[in-house]
Formats: C-alpha cells, sequence, structure tokens
C-alpha cells in the first residue's frame, strides 16, 4: 500500500494528543477526588472530635457520656447519607451510640497520628469509617462516626462526567483542528497536482516557485529544473529526429533514383556504374545508421553501467587501429600514433567508437597529402585522447557548434553526416570528461582533445 503523507501527519499529530487525553483523565481524576475525599474524611473527623467533650470521667473512675438529644439530631443530620457513632471504653466498652459498628480493619486501615480510617459495611450497606483515639483521666477511649458512601459514589461519577466530557469535546475540537489544519497546509500541494494535470509534454512551463510554502519551495525549484532539461531534451529529441529523416532520407531519394535509372540503361557498363553509386549510398546510409545507434547508447540509460571495466587505452587502440591504417592509406593520408601508457575506467565499446570517430573525422576533412596524429597519456589529473591533423581547421566561433548533432560547417565538400563529433561529446560527459578543440601547436590544423579526470587510486593491500 502506498504511504500517505496525509495519513502519516494526522497519526504522528493524533496519536501524540490522543495518549495525552488518556494519560491526563486518571491523573485529573485523582488530584480533584482525593482533596474530596479527604475534605469528606474530614468532616467525619470533626463529628467525632464534637463527641469528646461529652464524656466524662468520675473521680472512682467510671466513665460517664452525656450527649443532648439535639446534639445528636445535629450529628445525624444528613439529607443523603446516614451517619453513625460509637463511644467506646478501655478494651472496647461499650459506652454509647450505635453498637456493632466496626472501629477496627487491620488489613485496610489507614492511619494518620491519632486518626484511624477505613472502609467497611454496617446494616447491609457500605460505610467509611473514621475513629479517634483520646487518653482521658489515664483511660484510653475511642470516639468513631462512620457514613454511607451515598455522597462519595455520586461524588465519584460527577467527577469523572465532569472530566470526561470536556476533556471528550476538547478532544474532539483539537482532532477537527487538526484534521482542518493538515489538509489547509497540503493544499499547495494540489495546486501542483492540479498544474501539472493540465500540463501537455508540449507545452511545459515552469511553477509558481514563489507561491510555494518555504519547505517545498526547494523542490519545486528543482521540479522547474526538470522541467526545463525535459523541454530542452523534448527539442533536442524532435530536432534529431528531424534531421536524422532529413539525412536518412537523402541516401534513400539517391539509392532510388539510381535504382529508377538502372531499369533504362542499356549497357552493362551504365548498370555496373548505377550499382556502384547504390552500394556507396548504402554504405553511407549503414554507416549514418549505425552512429545513431552508437549515439543513442551513449546517452543516459542507453546501455548498463556494469559494462565498465579498466581499460587500456594503448591496446585498445592498437586492436583498432588497422581499419584506420587502410582507411589514411586509401586517402593518401600519414597516419602516426604516440600512445603512452594511460588507462580508463569505461565500457570498451563506448570508448572504442569515441576513439574511431575522432580519427575518421580528422581522415575524412584532411586533404591528401596530410597527416594525422592520435595520441594518448596521462598524468596526475586527467587521462588524455588527442587527434591532430594537418587539415583546414576549425573556426573558433565554431568549436562549440561543431558538437551539435547532424551540424556541418558551411561550404564542407567532405562527405559526413555531422554527427562524429557529437557521438565523441556524449562519451566523453558519459565518462565525467570532455571534448575541446584548439589550434595545433606545430602550424595549420586542429586539435581535438578529450580529457578524463583520473580514476581513483586502488587501495594498496596491507
Amino acid at each position: 500500500m502506498a504511504p500517505s503523507l496525509r495519513k502519516a501527519l494526522l497519526v504522528w499529530l493524533l496519536l501524540p494528543a490522543t495518549l495525552a487525553l488518556i494519560t491526563f483523565l486518571p491523573l485529573a481524576y485523582h488530584l480533584v477526588h482525593q482533596p474530596a475525599m479527604e475534605a469528606l474524611d474530614q468532616a467525619l473527623a470533626d463529628a467525632s472530635l464534637a463527641l469528646i467533650p461529652h464524656l466524662e470521667v468520675t473521680s472512682d473512675g467510671e466513665a460517664r457520656f452525656t450527649f443532648p438529644i439535639a446534639a445528636e439530631h445535629i450529628l445525624r443530620a444528613d439529607r443523603v447519607d446516614e451517619i453513625y457513632y460509637l463511644v467506646l471504653g478501655p478494651e472496647g466498652h461499650f459506652i454509647a451510640g450505635d453498637q456493632g459498628l466496626p472501629f477496627e480493619d487491620p488489613e485496610h486501615q489507614e492511619v494518620n497520628e491519632d486518626r484511624i480510617s477505613f472502609d467497611a459495611h454496617f446494616r447491609g450497606h457500605p460505610i467509611r469509617v473514621l475513629a479517634i483515639r483520646r487518653e482521658i483521666a489515664s483511660q484510653t477511649f475511642m470516639f468513631i462516626t462512620a457514613e454511607t458512601t451515598r455522597k462519595r459514589d455520586q461524588l465519584r461519577v460527577d467527577l469523572a462526567f465532569a472530566l470526561i466530557l470536556p476533556l471528550m469535546f476538547f478532544a474532539g475540537a483539537t482532532g477537527l483542528t487538526i484534521w482542518f489544519a493538515v489538509r489547509h497546509a497540503l493544499l499547495p500541494i494540489e495546486d501542483i497536482r492540479r498544474s501539472l494535470q493540465g500540463m501537455g509534454h508540449h507545452a511545459l512551463r515552469a511553477l509558481d516557485a514563489r507561491a510555494a510554502p518555504t519547505e517545498i519551495r526547494p523542490l519545486v525549484a528543482e521540479f522547474n529544473h526538470l522541467l526545463d532539461r525535459l523541454e530542452q531534451a523534448s527539442g533536442a529529441q524532435q530536432r534529431f529526429v528531424a534531421n536524422a529523416a532529413h539525412q536518412l532520407r537523402t541516401p534513400l531519394a539517391g539509392v532510388r533514383t539510381q535504382l529508377e535509372l538502372l531499369q533504362t540503361d542499356h549497357t552493362a557498363e551504365q548498370r555496373l556504374q548505377r550499382t556502384h553509386q547504390c552500394i556507396g549510398a548504402i554504405e553511407r546510409l549503414t554507416r549514418l545508421v549505425g552512429q545513431m545507434l552508437v549515439l543513442l547508447s551513449a546517452e543516459p540509460g542507453g546501455r548498463s553501467a556494469d559494462l565498465a571495466s579498466p581499460l587500456d587505452l594503448p591496446e585498445l587502440i592498437r586492436e583498432r587501429s588497422p581499419e584506420w591504417v587502410r582507411l589514411a592509406s586509401s586517402r593518401n593520408l600519414d597516419l602516426g600514433f604516440e600512445l603512452a601508457p594511460a588507462h580508463l575506467q569505461g565500457d570498451t565499446l563506448l570508448v572504442g567508437e569515441m576513439i574511431a570517430n575522432l580519427v575518421v573525422n580528422a581522415l575524412s576533412y584532411t586533404p591528401s597529402p596530410g597527416e594525422v596524429t592520435l595520441s594518448c597519456g596521462e598524468d596526475a589529473k586527467q587521462v588524455w585522447i588527442q587527434v591532430d591533423d594537418t587539415g583546414p581547421g576549425i573556426p573558433p566561433q565554431a568549436r562549440l557548434r561543431v558538437f551539435e548533432r547532424f551540424y556541418r560547417l558551411p561550404g564542407s565538400s567532405s562527405p559526413g553526416s555531422g554527427l562524429g563529433l557529437s557521438i565523441v561529446q556524449e562519451i566523453a560527459q558519459s565518462l565525467g570528461g570532455s571534448a575541446s578543440i584548439h589550434d595545433r601547436p606545430e602550424g595549420p590544423g586542429c586539435r581535438v582533445r578529450v580529457s578524463f579526470p583520473c580514476p581513483p587510486a586502488e587501495p594498496t593491500p596491507s
């Protein structure tokens, strides 16, 4: 299942809020409930203390408890709970009050100085008991008051509702606020989606980065750069297709014309001449298609990066040199080699095609008699491949344009498609290098140099 940014935000915002509410509820209940119970216990303690003044001990040690009926009515007066009291003498001797009222619970009683409080049952009802021990005339007496737990139970229910209802309202308001906040925060992304939805591949336009939030503004800027690169690539592709169609159409039209004329030729010599012309056109067409395939392979994603391997450039040049020597011999040109040790990490096929295009391009544009020299080497900073020729050279103002696909110098009479140097540049860039054109230091002519950064040195085994 695809991850959702909206769900992730809601989970990470609502989950802590929910945990905070769940933790706060029992804490708040305890903070409010405990003081209320202590206040009720204090009321029972005050009632027990009110019994002490009514106990007298005579000179002969007899305890006498005089509690007026009006005072007892006041003690027992309660609209909710029933109130009980009990006065005990030494060794639990009954003096006054409600007989059978519990006054001890060793397991659950709470002792606070001279007070003892606990929960018990009396006459079939749960009660809260509070007992106070006093020494009077060197004798120990217990003054006990108790009440049923109706007020306490109702107070617990009221406290629960008083806490839960506001918290539920607060939780609902918090959830809605977070939901609307997340929805509002993600509206710019929805606006970007709508902008992209109505955008066609022939009408790419940049998004408004200024209207985007600060957090996604770098993303929008990078996306605009991507759209710009896509637009440039689309334009280059359209130009490439148009130029390729033109380049393919010309030799195909020539072959068709020669074949049509071949049908009208009556002599064997004329038919042989037409056939040779057709073969030459097909050879040029085959080379053009081969160059286009190499150019396609040199583009990003054309060939797998797993095909790269360590290359010995002098050895690679020696393997490909026979075909260049034959071509130079057929053109009455002197092809020389100056090969110093040089190593490169790359695809054997693409690097070989790059060097071949450098050499063939120089041989094609160098008039006879002339010289072409292929050299390679490396130093501490770079690996380089270089071709020098004694041809007419390339004007400085055209040295960048000659790397464009299908571009040829105006007035050039040599056969070609204008893809040779484009292939060189494309393969060089795919390997992290670059191609450049210079004047030949020794005299008239041209120098094309391809440079690559030196590969990282392999660690020496310890």
